[in-house]
């Protein structure tokens, strides 16, 4: 069993690594500089992870879960289906604005070859719980009938881009523009 300065050692290499690809991108954040921000010895990375490309996709995989965490850690399946997709869909926003060096990651990580180095199987464990949700409403004749690749893709793809727009400072959103956006959504996927 790993002991916490273990954990603390490999939180502080993710830290880092992020930091430095939110100001330098993939590949102009070598490992040295990666042990020297997270204030480990060189080997101590390599002690972790085998490669520099190691470490970017086992950060993707932490990031990528905690999102999905924080996006149903107030989920309550006693609620109306319409409630808990106002509430996801608000949390992927709010949960994007407040860790905007996240969100970004996992969208230049998502366009990039990056993400063919993951196993299918285990993106597809990833974002089960996503297309677990919204499936389930389909099922359930709440949301229309669309393929689960494209209803995932457009209510993330909404998502994304009021996140986009907000953190851009090119329009402020209010409480009521969020509500708006959740409402556009909402509209092109509930059953009529």
């Amino acid at each position: 069993m790993k002991n916490n300065k273990d954990f603390d050692k490999k939180d502080a290499i993710f830290k880092a690594m992020l930091e430095l690809i939110s100001k330098h991108g993939f590949h102009s954040s070598p490992m040295s500089e990666v042990a020297k921000q997270a204030d480990v010895a060189a080997g101590t990375i390599y002690h972790y992870f085998k490669s520099k490309d190691e470490l970017i996709c086992a950060l993707y995989v932490k990031l990528k879960q905690k999102n999905i965490e924080n996006l149903f850690k107030n989920d309550d399946t006693a609620k109306p289906f319409k409630d808990r997709f106002r509430s996801f869909y608000l949390q992927m926003i709010n949960e994007a604005i407040k860790n905007p060096k996240e969100f970004y990651f996992l969208e230049q990580f998502a366009n990039s070859p990056y993400l063919s180095t993951i196993p299918k199987a285990e993106l597809s464990v990833l974002d089960s719980p996503i297309y677990d949700f919204l499936r389930k409403a389909v099922f359930t004749q709440v949301l229309r009938d669309i393929p689960p690749k494209i209803l995932v893709a457009f209510v993330t793809g909404s998502a994304s881009s009021i996140i986009k727009l907000q953190l851009s400072g090119e329009f402020q959103m209010t409480s009521s523009d969020l509500e708006l956006a959740f409402f556009t959504c909402w509209d092109g996927i509930k059953k009529a």
